[in-house]
């Protein structure tokens, strides 16, 4: 099979006019979107302040999400409820959004509380942080939960000791989870952020699995060194639980793959619309285990819906680069359940990891991932709706097929050519959706 070139939803231009175009000055929205979310949001106080308290409801409106992004917070919903008994895990979002000054150059820093009434042993946790600061390798991350006496460092002085004076970069917007592929203390990016993207924590998160979440959970910032100021905007826990102590089943050992890899032999067509990426990535992806299908036919049979792991959202003429629920595209789940349907082996997977990817294109198979634009570093921000589950979307979503790699690099087919990256930009884009992608194996 020879390969021949496509085009795809991203024009001809290059990374600085992407990213002074598309990040620089973003088109937001204020329309309410309801949301699988429980908010906390604090008003700034003392660290001696009583610590407000919060019973989450397994449905509650939350406003929309787009402007935190970029540190515009919205307004704070409130609401109690008595909780029914859980039948399985559930997975719920805990913010506080202090928009507290953290101190310059004090050890002891500032310290920001959610107070957590609900029933329920954690199962996986992650933890999202929101900081404003002009020198973010002067800055330490402690997460604290006083009732079971459990603390880890969640990110100290990122970029050292790389660099002698840590990353001199602004901001941080990023996802703490110990599934993904990168660790977070050596990221330090001149765009959008510091660090944006999701990732490993200095130590690891799976300490607190088979707690109860109940009680307060304090996030401590400190400041390490003198001339930069910052501000805590926002954090979130996201954590998935169940009323009974259950652990999480064991992610399965891969084998270490070969060095390197190349597949050959994807052919490909120019996209038909804007917004269909993850359809014309589907049937290259199909035409190269010889099962033909037409670009219009597999979007027509996508399902619809306002939640891109149910259906396509929106318009696929429509602009690219918004997020739910303005028009998006698609995630993996309905892109594998339609290939299936087709009869292909696919399968979607979140947190696939690096080995997992390697594994399939050492066997052979190419892969489809979800990244950010022609693969830079981008946003994760979490999404719901009020039907359906919590997951994370980000601006300028985007499919490419993996064929190869090396220990340093990738190589995968994007629009009317395959290029090569470096393994490391790589994986920061590709951990922005938290690292999914549509396999031919489970």
């Amino acid at each position: 099979m020879a390969a021949s070139p496509a085009t795809h939803r991203v024009d001809p231009y290059s990374r600085d006019k992407f990213l002074a175009a598309d990040w620089a000055t973003p088109t937001l929205t204020s329309t309410p979107i309801p949301a699988l979310i429980e908010i906390l949001d604090d008003t700034p106080a003392p660290p001696e302040s009583p610590t407000p308290t919060y019973t989450a409801e397994p449905y509650t409106p939350l406003p929309v999400f787009l402007p935190l992004l970029f540190n515009q917070i919205p307004p704070t919903p409130t609401a109690t409820s008595t909780l029914e008994p859980q039948v399985s895990p559930i997975t719920r979002l805990y913010c506080s959004s202090p928009r507290i000054a953290i101190p310059d150059d004090d050890a002891t820093g500032v310290t920001s509380n959610i107070q957590i009434n609900d029933p329920g042993y954690i199962m996986d946790l992650d933890v999202k942080l929101d900081v404003t600061h002009s020198w973010v390798g002067d800055l330490v991350f402690t997460l604290k939960h006083p009732e079971t006496d459990s603390k880890i460092t969640l990110i100290d002085k990122p970029g050292y000791p790389a660099s002698s004076s840590g990353c001199d970069q602004d901001g941080i917007i990023t996802i703490l989870d110990d599934e993904i592929s990168s660790p977070v203390e050596n990221k330090c990016a001149s765009s959008p952020l510091a660090i944006s993207g999701i990732y490993q924590p200095q130590e690891n998160l799976s300490v607190f699995i088979g707690q109860n979440i109940s009680g307060t959970w304090k996030l401590t910032v400190s400041d390490n060194y003198h001339a930069d100021t910052g501000t805590l905007n926002q954090w979130c826990l996201a954590a998935t639980t169940n009323l009974m102590p259950v652990l999480p089943t064991p992610r399965p050992t891969v084998i270490p793959p070969q060095p390197a890899a190349q597949i050959n032999g994807i052919t490909t067509k120019p996209q038909a619309m804007p917004l269909d990426c993850e359809s014309r990535s589907a049937v290259d992806w199909a035409a190269y285990y010889d099962v033909n299908i037409n670009e219009f036919g597999f979007f027509n049979q996508l399902p619809k819906s306002a939640h891109p792991d149910i259906g396509f959202v929106g318009d696929p003429y429509d602009v690219w680069g918004q997020i739910p629920p303005a028009s998006y595209g698609v995630h993996a789940e309905p892109v594998a359940n339609l290939l299936r349907e087709y009869g292909l082996e696919a399968y979607a997977h979140r947190l696939l990891g690096w080995d997992g990817l390697r594994a399939e294109i050492a066997s052979g198979n190419p892969v489809i991932v979800w990244i950010v634009g022609p693969i830079i570093n981008g946003i994760p921000s979490y999404y719901s709706t009020s039907d359906d589950p919590l997951t994370v979307v980000a601006r300028f979503e985007h499919t490419v097929i993996v064929t190869g790699y090396t220990q340093n690099s990738i190589t995968f087919l994007n629009g009317s050519s395959f290029y090569t990256r470096s393994l490391e930009q790589f994986l920061d884009s590709w951990s922005v959706m938290r690292e999914m992608a549509v396999t031919s194996h489970p």
